[in-house]
């Protein structure tokens, strides 16, 4: 593969990557309505059902993020294999750049936000109580 085809693996799993996460999060939002609306007042059975199928969901996203994550890992290989001298300036940057603080934050935010994803559904599923007396406006 050239050094421009690798690039554009890269880049293409990092879409990848940010389309499923917004696919999480329109997921969480949809969960957080209904939870409020209808779930909160439903049977146990609903619930656990619910939180199954929900926790099936986001391990099937969490699962393609790793796979792309993997895949990303190896093109980052492969680029650093390249003799340095050779590398175009875009693929220098690339790599000053994955080397960063910021791709460690930007991995940490992604690793506990479907951690935090799922305590919250947890929580608003089986523990959390809404006032019945509170009306909605």
């Amino acid at each position: 593969m050239s050094e421009l085809d690798l690039l554009n693996l890269a880049r293409s799993t990092t879409e990848h990557q940010v389309t499923w996460f917004a696919q999480m999060i329109t997921i969480n939002f949809g969960m957080v309505v209904a939870i409020y609306y209808f779930l909160h007042r439903a049977k146990l059975a609903l619930k656990i059902f619910t939180f199954f199928a929900y926790s099936v969901g986001m391990m099937v996203l969490l699962g393609e993020m790793l796979v792309e994550a993997n895949i990303k890992e190896g093109v980052i290989e492969a680029l650093r294999a390249l003799p340095p001298e050779h590398l175009s300036r875009p693929i220098v940057r690339y790599l000053a750049v994955y080397d960063s603080w910021l791709t460690l934050t930007t991995r940490i935010t992604f690793n506990l936000s479907v951690w935090l994803f799922w305590f919250a559904m947890c929580y608003l599923l089986f523990f959390w109580k809404r006032d019945s007396k509170q009306l909605d406006s």
